[in-house]
């Protein structure tokens, strides 16, 4: 898509991921947004995060699941950049505070599934 300059947006990173976690590849999904974070500055919406976070514990793949949630606290530290855009700052600073993504929440959705993610999983 970047190669023939077809902008990406958070509904893009959105739809990649449904499409990863639809063909049962949870491992990918984390990939793709760290790696369109990271590479284009994009993040989905935070309930791709919680989706990926649920289809992981709901197929027993806790690594992949906490592997999102260590991706969710590195946004937790993010602190933005000179060339980030307004529109960007914004949505970073909704997604760092979004109640949904807290430390908390995350613990009880993992508590939900039977599994446990404890003070011990954050840094």
């Amino acid at each position: 898509m970047t190669n023939n300059s077809i902008q990406i947006d958070k509904y893009t990173v959105q739809a990649l991921v449904d499409g990863y976690l639809n063909s049962g590849d949870i491992g990918g999904a984390v990939t793709l947004v760290q790696d369109m974070f990271n590479q284009h500055r994009i993040l989905p919406p935070y309930t791709t995060h919680l989706k990926i976070i649920e289809f992981a514990l709901g197929n027993d793949l806790i690594y992949e699941a906490k592997r999102q949630v260590y991706f969710i606290q590195q946004l937790w530290k993010y602190e933005p950049k000179d060339g980030d855009s307004p529109s960007f700052k914004l949505f970073m600073n909704l997604t760092k505070k979004n109640p949904k993504l807290s430390k908390e929440s995350l613990k009880r959705l993992f508590a939900y599934f039977g599994e446990d993610l404890s003070d011990m999983d954050f840094f």
